[in-house]
């Protein structure tokens, strides 16, 4: 007999409920110890225990409003397994793809590492920890496997998608590298790094809530910050502006001169270590000196950068 429940009030019990009920609901917090099994499944490998439960150990959603789907099918003892997978959203019954899939029995041993849609596994009876990445999405939750039952997980990930675009506010382009860190302001990852990228346009999924984007130009000392908020099922587009201005550094003396480009915003020293013919910089509004130095030669020009202007800088013999 299978029994195949959704979060709620009402649950079906198989036949025999001691032996083959589930032993860990996800939405609620639920306090259980699991028996310890001897013998490490074949399938997985030698060496692989099930481990026990902590006494006490609690379980809970990755979020008050996640949702899963469980189901149990009871087996011969000895063919226990788990199918993992998930959804995007609660409406969207597409599963999602190249889940990054980590389960560790009790006594934190690995026993499954593999990107997936489904992640199908042969586990012996006992206690579970899994963790699912999606994207800058990880989650995380635990189980318990009971002799002669098989389980199917299927977690929902509330997620949303961002596409970050930073640019100079003002200017219609600017070929310029920039760096980019998303930190949760909400839900369980509150105040946490979450993501990095330097690919600008990059489709970045994530678990819906709030959010703060700081971007810095790779070359100046410009930073941009905004919050948004993601939305289960959608994907946004985020223009970054910065305000602050291009200055185009050009040395105009022999194509194979080795030249060394400073920038100097007063008696400080705001960029260096630039060794190129070229180069582009992004810079705060305010008054700055460009240095060249083409072996022991030191070139200077003094410039003004206001927000939204491009400047051509060049300098040479």
């Amino acid at each position: 007999m299978d029994a195949c429940t959704r979060p709620s009030h009402t649950r079906r019990q198989t036949r025999r409920p001691q032996g083959y009920r589930l032993a860990a609901f996800f939405c609620c917090s639920l306090v259980l110890a699991a028996p310890a099994i001897a013998a490490a499944n074949p399938r997985i490998g030698p060496g692989i225990g099930p481990g026990i439960a902590p006494e006490n150990e609690e379980t809970s959603s990755i979020s008050p409003s996640l949702e899963h789907e469980i189901s149990i099918t009871q087996v011969k003892p000895g063919q226990e397994t788990a199918t993992l997978s998930a959804r995007l959203t609660e409406i969207n019954l597409s599963l999602a793809k190249d889940v990054t899939w980590r389960v560790r029995n009790g006594a934190s041993d690995l026993v499954y590492d593999d990107r997936a849609t489904t992640a199908a596994m042969a586990l012996a009876p006992g206690y579970y920890t899994v963790e699912a990445r999606f994207g800058a999405i990880t989650l995380e939750e635990s189980f318990t496997l009971l002799e002669g039952n098989s389980i199917t997980l299927n977690f929902v990930l509330n997620a949303g998608a961002l596409r970050i675009l930073p640019r100079i506010k003002g200017m219609l382009t600017a070929d310029i590298n920039s760096h980019t860190r998303i930190f949760a302001l909400s839900g369980k990852a509150k105040g946490k790094l979450v993501k990095e990228t330097d690919e600008p346009g990059e489709v970045i999924s994530l678990t819906a809530g709030r959010y703060r984007l700081e971007n810095r130009m790779v070359l100046g000392n410009a930073l941009a910050v905004t919050d948004v908020k993601v939305q289960p099922g959608v994907m946004s587009a985020v223009e970054i502006d910065h305000h602050a201005g291009l200055a185009r550094l050009s040395y105009v003396g022999a194509a194979d001169a080795k030249v060394e480009w400073q920038i100097m915003r007063g008696p400080v020293m705001e960029l260096g270590n630039i060794n190129s013919l070229n180069a582009s910089v992004v810079l705060r509004p305010g008054n700055y000196t460009a240095v060249a130095r083409v072996g022991g030669e030191r070139l200077t020009a003094s410039f003004q950068i206001r927000e939204g202007e491009a400047r051509d800088i060049m300098l040479g013999n």
